[in-house]
């Protein structure tokens, strides 16, 4: 809970931030102005603060998913009108506290994660989709996968072969994206009802927020070499996020892997 309390805390500092400025606003220019700008004012300001509302209900939303274990499906939109508006703003509260912007968007893919595992919804595999970064082929391999991944010839060298073997094992499409116009351009031709998108902390965050209101299970990748350079992933990860998906739940991600 440690990660997520950093992404909630900023957030939280946001919304704040946001309800501080328009009391500043209303206080310094409302009252001083008797004219008719008062009243072209007072529209901007019931206009931020029916903005104000809807995110606050969206950050209760939030919390209440992440401490419930439930899903609010009435708070979905005002859930994901939040984080889509104040993301950036997040990132810029981060930023005077001298927090890493990894270490926000770390926060950000956790938070995520937990939302989405809230829903247990039950999906065909062919409605489910694998992002892959084409970090994980190893540098030294001269097979072209990124345009046909039926070139890889799954020799073990990287984590490529393997999730290509769990993909065709539960019948999941899979495409490998050399950046972020790829993978909007595979989401945008198949339509996958959710994704399992396995990338470094940035482009996951980037990813998630191009998705939404898209599911997107987020595995973050290692670096032992430094970024996007012969890049490793956890398999079993990999694995449970597909069967989440398609199994319909946690408890059912457990009973198949322990049969």
């Amino acid at each position: 809970m440690i990660k997520k309390r950093l992404f909630l805390g900023l957030l939280a500092c946001s919304l704040l931030l946001m309800a501080g400025i328009l009391a500043y606003f209303f206080l310094t220019f409302f009252r001083r102005d008797p004219g008719v700008l008062r009243y072209i004012f007072l529209g901007v300001i019931l206009a931020v603060l029916a903005v104000l509302a809807v995110i606050l209900l969206g950050f209760s939303g939030i919390l209440l998913s992440l401490l419930s274990d439930r899903e609010f499906l009435f708070l979905e939109k005002p859930m994901n009108f939040t984080v889509s508006l104040l993301y950036p703003v997040v990132v810029r509260v981060g930023r005077l506290f001298k927090i890493a912007q990894d270490k926000i968007q770390r926060s950000f893919v956790e938070v995520n994660n937990q939302l989405v595992r809230v829903r247990c919804g039950r999906l065909k595999p062919d409605r489910l989709l694998v992002l892959l970064p084409h970090c994980l082929q190893t540098a030294e391999c001269n097979k072209r996968i990124t345009s046909d991944q039926s070139n890889c010839i799954r020799c073990g060298r990287c984590p490529v072969g393997g999730i290509l073997n769990l993909c065709d094992r539960y019948g999941v499409p899979v495409r490998i994206a050399t950046g972020g116009t790829l993978a909007r351009d595979a989401v945008k031709k198949l339509q996958p009802q959710a994704i399992v998108a396995v990338a470094c902390e940035r482009d996951l965050t980037s990813g998630i927020l191009d998705c939404i209101p898209l599911p997107v299970l987020g595995v973050t990748n290692e670096r032992p070499n430094g970024p996007c350079y012969n890049t490793a992933v956890n398999l079993q990860s990999v694995e449970e996020s597909i069967l989440f998906f398609i199994k319909g739940g946690e408890k059912n991600v457990r009973l198949n892997l322990s049969s």
